[in-house]
């Protein structure tokens, strides 16, 4: 059996989303994050809507201020109008994108609060890699939406400022890393975290050198499986 060994976290001094130029998302008012992987982008406010794109957790959209409710299913949806970084505009549902808030990663798995103060520490954490959306601060603390590791949907929730990156890179590494670790299939699952480490794009990710694996451990354990089934195989 192969092992994946992530490593304690070596924390430094964190960039935000770096880089020169225009960011005319992130810096924008109407900033948007999506919270949910693969939302579809729709050319009309409705289920039957043509479909146009798909929006990553951890993309930010531009909220164009229009809104819109589909009543033609069980319930009433809710759809905004935003634009992707490619100038594609159409509608999505508002439940999977946060307003005015920017897209950050949670570096550890770290403790919820009810509200921005000490006293309110709950028994949920967010985990490792989870994507969020900070939506505001207060007190070294900060609020954020986004899937917990152990949730089933969109949560908001307070936890510490110093809990999250906002490096572009490393959200783009927790979204691939989380995906890799829940394939089943060892070997499967050893190829695709090679992908993400071997990727020059992603090297400068803090989280890079928590994806290793370790080939010694790999080796010893092959070495061992092949002795218990020899043993195995003379007691039969």
């Amino acid at each position: 059996m192969r092992k994946l060994i992530l490593l304690p976290a070596l924390l430094a001094l964190l960039v935000s989303c770096g880089g020169g130029g225009e960011k005319p998302f992130t810096e924008s008012k109407n900033a948007a994050v999506c919270v949910w992987d693969n939302v579809s982008l729709k050319g009309t406010p409705e289920e039957a809507g043509k479909w146009l794109s798909a929006i990553s957790v951890g993309e930010t959209v531009l909220y164009l201020k229009e809104t819109a409710t589909d009543e033609t299913g069980k319930k009433p949806v809710n759809y905004i109008k935003v634009r992707l970084k490619d100038s594609k505009e159409g509608w999505v549902q508002s439940d999977f994108v946060i307003l005015e808030s920017r897209p950050a990663a949670i570096i550890d798995q770290t403790p919820i609060y009810s509200r921005p103060d000490l006293l309110n520490k709950t028994d949920k954490f967010f985990g490792q890699m989870d994507i969020v959306a900070v939506k505001s601060e207060s007190n070294g603390f900060i609020e954020v939406a986004g899937k917990r590791t152990e949730g089933k949907w969109i949560e908001t929730a307070w936890i510490k400022d110093q809990a999250v990156t906002y490096a572009d890179v490393d959200i783009a590494v927790a979204k691939f890393a989380k995906k890799a670790l829940e394939i089943k299939d060892e070997p499967n699952k050893i190829k695709a975290l090679n992908e993400i480490t071997d990727n020059p794009d992603l090297k400068e990710s803090i989280f890079i050198s928590r994806l290793i694996v370790d080939d010694e451990v790999i080796v010893e354990e092959q070495v061992e499986e092949t002795i218990e089934e020899g043993n195995e195989a003379e007691t039969e």
